[in-house]
């Protein structure tokens, strides 16, 4: 079988709340929390993540998911250099957070350094990522960039497999051809 990607990539719309970090550690991270979920980018968002940082007393695991859900929101406005910021310091305090490696790899590509992304990516899929589609989804995509068309579309499939109704993987695999050697 020889995997050939047909047509351009597809702009990269990954959605990086789906990578937020449940922090217990008060009110203000909880909305952290709940902001980096949503994705909405608003001054109060970020306000939450900062204060909890500064003002609550977080366990570690908190404080570093925490950082992961500021991150998100960095990075969702398009502040790329604070978001990998809060998620180097987010893997300072806790390396087995695989939000924070999925976001770092998903900032990488976003500038389309699939060779970056990867062992990020690898590191989130290794340490347990919540949503394995997504992380799986986001590593064939990174292979795509590479122009390593098999282990793209493998992950491709893998991650259609794994969430049937999400229209991602559906949609990117359209755009292979696949045929017999």
């Amino acid at each position: 079988m020889t995997v050939a990607k047909g047509i351009a990539s597809i702009l990269l719309p990954l959605s990086a709340a789906s990578g937020a970090v449940l922090s217990v550690g008060g009110p203000l991270s909880h909305n952290c929390y709940e902001f980096a979920l949503s994705g909405d980018t608003s001054d109060i968002g970020l306000d939450s993540c900062t204060r909890a940082l500064r003002e609550e007393p977080l366990a570690l695991r908190d404080r570093a998911g925490t950082l992961v859900n500021r991150g998100i929101l960095y990075m969702v406005r398009g502040h790329d250099a604070d978001a990998d910021a809060d998620f180097d310091a987010a893997l300072r305090l806790d390396q087995g957070l695989p939000d924070a490696w999925l976001n770092k790899g998903f900032l990488r590509l976003r500038r389309g350094d699939g060779r970056a992304a990867l062992p990020l990516l690898q590191s989130g899929i290794d340490r347990g990522a919540r949503r394995q589609a997504l992380a799986i989804f986001a590593r064939g995509v990174a292979y795509e960039q590479m122009g390593k068309f098999d282990s793209a579309y493998a992950d491709l499939k893998r991650a259609q497999q794994l969430e049937p109704g999400w229209s991602m993987p559906r949609e990117y695999l359209a755009s292979y051809r696949v045929e017999p050697r």
